[in-house]
């Protein structure tokens, strides 16, 4: 018997029922008997469409907000520059009352220690003892040393000191200023000279 004849002699019972085949859902069977499994439905998406109220808010509120945030910028700015002026024009001021505080307090200082001092200028004992320290920087006895002295001071000291020096009354000296002269120099103690130097001393401050 041939393949041809054996084939033909199978029936669709015996094909089925072999141990070799089993059927499959996803197919069509050979008998026709049985379906293949159909698709699962896909919900259907529904898409509303946007409310044109609740579009219109919201890009009026956007539009709001950026205008609001650019003009909260530009004010901020004038702001900025408005306190760095006061800032500046109060440095400025600051800086003038400070120079002008400075200045009365230095007039004030330099008028105590003018008051400090002026009755040093006709003080017998302090204008003796300025004139023993003037005439002892020149300490060689070969010196010939001229102490110069307002008229109203020579007054002051005792006879003894004025002829132990050689006195010489002198009216363009201020009261209580000492000036010793030799051949080879000479040194001068003044109030003058005590301003000056109070002033030198509170340029400084």
């Amino acid at each position: 018997m041939s393949d041809g004849q054996f084939t033909a002699g199978l029936s669709f019972g015996t094909v089925s029922s072999g141990s070799g085949f089993r059927s499959d859902a996803r197919f069509v069977s050979l008998g026709g008997g049985a379906s293949y499994a159909a698709p699962e439905p896909q919900p259907e998406q529904h898409f509303e469409p946007e409310d044109p109220v609740t579009v219109a808010f919201a890009e009026g509120y956007a539009a709001g907000a950026a205008e609001a945030q650019a003009l909260a910028a530009q004010q901020a700015a004038i702001d900025a520059e408005a306190a760095e002026g006061l800032a500046l024009s109060f440095a400025r001021l600051d800086g003038e009352l400070a120079e002008a505080l400075r200045q009365k307090l230095r007039t004030t200082v330099a008028a105590l220690c003018e008051a400090a001092l002026a009755p040093l200028t006709i003080d017998e004992d302090a204008l003796i003892h300025r004139i023993e320290r003037a005439v002892a920087l020149f300490s060689r006895a070969d010196d010939e040393r001229v102490v110069r002295l307002h008229p109203e001071d020579i007054a002051l000291i005792s006879q003894r000191f004025a002829e132990e020096w050689h006195v010489v009354p002198d009216g363009a000296l201020e009261r209580g200023a000492i000036r010793v002269e030799t051949a080879t120099g000479g040194v001068e103690d003044s109030p003058e000279l005590w301003r000056r130097a109070i002033e030198e001393a509170l340029s400084q401050c």
